[in-house]
């Protein structure tokens, strides 16, 4: 088939998903802000599209959730010259007369999810989130390029549920699947193709199967691969607990890993909602299998060209439960770490604390004690992050604000999580609570900030507190004294700081602007026209040596 003619599937996704940040899988938070950064710093800054293939149309990199499609659709019979995988100012060049289906994948369309519901507008800049404004930005480009041809557009991923008739019919979209796709692309595409019937939104309620979900053939963003998918211990705000929880085969895995690493991806990303409980007995108690995690590791770093390895998210009770592990986890991936403190190799990895309130907890989150009980809580996150720190951990803890019926009394055990870790090794991410499609509050209200008392808003500051404190020398050491270190990473490090201060300075609640405006002036210790002058400065100095 001729390019001029079209390709017969074509896979997409917006420029915020089709970036690899820098290889910092962390930096891919900075797509839930507004949109209007990226204008003037973001997007040439922090988040690029990833390099092209050598035919210079398909892309070299993309999202790990397209790439489980790509692999789906030629297990089930299509051709690899039928499919091809581009980013959208691409899309002009493989759409034609022959192309059947156009298949978007996002994670967040509309900017509904938690970090871009909290972060995306809350902000001095204002305006949407950049995952709703990229959306827009794709689906614009693509009506214009579609309007005297007619292949179905498809949009799947995590965030395909923000999609209702109003936007389907606003943005150009004939179909939207919902829950695990990826297994079911094939079938689902054919029957499209062939002129079938099909429903405008295809809610998949089951879980595939182990040997159903397919695997990768294509490199992805930040070699990226699933050791396991769901989680089952069915915390009432999330998306994944509702899944069952699987573990992919070992063998699997390291097919993956080869595939990325074969494409000069030398970090590796486990896609997980903990990788702790890697193939853990499945008796509802979450106790980890020590034996089987030491052994994923192992198969992980034996694969020729790996050279980091970067869990994606890890629980706090399995630190508790053994100890050991921890221990000989950190001793083994010692020098296969993606991160550094104080100049020494720091394992990583986000987990959700989401409250100190052992009344919440009772009411919404039981099964994320396991197998401790809620009364416990409070000192399992205590406990949890001192072992993990003690091994060099650190970690980005999410913690929710406005879950439903959520007393003052609750948000005042939330401040004294903050205040009891107040010097710890980890970055506070508070979150506003949102009810997610598939999570079983769907029904409930969303938190608003205007909506938030006093005490709320007070737990909401004392987190960024933590955060300014704990980590503004250590990341800004190394720009301060000109070392040389990661000139790039520190430049957009003190932009954060100065984006944080002018986002707080420009949120008017007139009760509490004075300590905003002294508690960032003192912590974050640097004024917006500072980073500038030394951004300069120090840019010079780097050029001239």
């Amino acid at each position: 088939m001729s390019k001029q003619n079209g390709y017969k599937i074509v896979l997409t996704a917006s420029d915020v998903e089709m970036s690899n940040y820098r290889d910092n899988p962390f930096l891919a938070f900075s797509g839930a802000f507004s949109y209007r950064i990226p204008v003037w710093t973001t997007k040439n800054v922090i988040w690029r599209t990833v390099p092209l293939n050598n035919d210079g149309i398909s892309s070299s990199l993309a999202p790990y959730g397209l790439r489980k499609v790509e692999a789906a659709l030629l297990n089930y019979g299509f051709k690899q010259e039928d499919v091809i995988t581009v980013q959208a100012k691409h899309l002009k060049k493989v759409i034609g007369p022959e192309t059947k289906i156009v298949a978007i994948s996002s994670m967040d369309p509309l900017g509904s999810a938690y970090v871009s519901f909290t972060y995306g507008t809350f902000s001095g800049f204002g305006g949407i989130p950049c995952t709703f404004y990229y959306f827009q930005q794709l689906t614009n480009t693509l009506q214009k390029i579609l309007k005297n041809l007619s292949p179905k557009v498809i949009v799947g991923g995590t965030g395909s549920w923000q999609i209702n008739k109003a936007a389907r019919e606003m943005y150009g979209i004939d179909h939207i699947i919902i829950g695990e796709g990826d297994a079911l692309a094939g079938e689902i595409f054919d029957k499209i193709i062939k002129g079938e019937e099909v429903p405008e939104v295809i809610d998949i309620k089951m879980s595939p199967k182990l040997e159903e979900i397919p695997t990768i053939v294509k490199p992805s963003i930040h070699g990226s691969v699933e050791i396991s998918r769901g989680c089952g211990r069915m915390c009432q705000f999330c998306t994944p607990t509702m899944h069952k929880k699987r573990d992919i085969p070992l063998e699997n895995i390291l097919k993956e890993v080869e595939v990325n690493v074969k494409n000069e991806q030398k970090l590796i990303t486990l896609a997980t909602e903990d990788c702790l409980i890697y193939r853990c007995k499945m008796d509802g108690k979450f106790v980890p299998n020590a034996p089987e995690v030491l052994k994923l590791f192992k198969g992980l770093i034996s694969v020729p060209g790996v050279e980091a390895v970067q869990p994606a998210h890890i629980s706090l009770t399995p630190a508790v439960v053994n100890p050991k592990l921890i221990e000989d986890l950190s001793e083994l991936m010692h020098d296969y770490c993606r991160y550094n403190y104080n100049y020494k190799p720091s394992l990583s990895a986000e987990t959700g604390i989401e409250t100190g309130s052992v009344r919440l907890m009772k009411k919404y989150l039981k099964g994320k004690c396991l197998p401790y009980e809620p009364e416990e809580w409070p000192d399992i996150i205590r406990q949890s992050v001192g072992i993990l720190e003690d091994n060099n951990w650190g970690l980005v803890g999410t913690m929710l604000i406005g879950l439903p019926e959520e007393t003052e009394d609750d948000s005042i055990k939330n401040i004294e999580v903050v205040d009891d870790l107040f010097k710890a090794r980890i970055f506070f991410v508070p979150l506003l609570f949102a009810n997610l499609h598939e999570c079983i509050l769907r029904n409930k209200k969303r938190a608003l900030f205007d909506t938030l008392n006093n005490t709320q808003l007070e737990f909401f500051l004392r987190c960024w507190e933590h955060n300014l404190y704990m980590w503004k020398d250590i990341w800004l050491k190394p720009f301060e004294h000109n070392q040389g270190i990661n000139f790039t990473q520190t430049m957009i490090t003190k932009f954060v700081f100065s984006a944080v201060y002018l986002t707080f300075f420009s949120w008017r609640r007139d009760s509490l602007s004075k300590i905003k405006h002294e508690l960032f002036r003192e912590i974050a210790g640097v004024q917006p026209i500072q980073v500038i002058r030394n951004g300069i400065r120090t840019l010079k100095s780097n050029l001239l040596t």
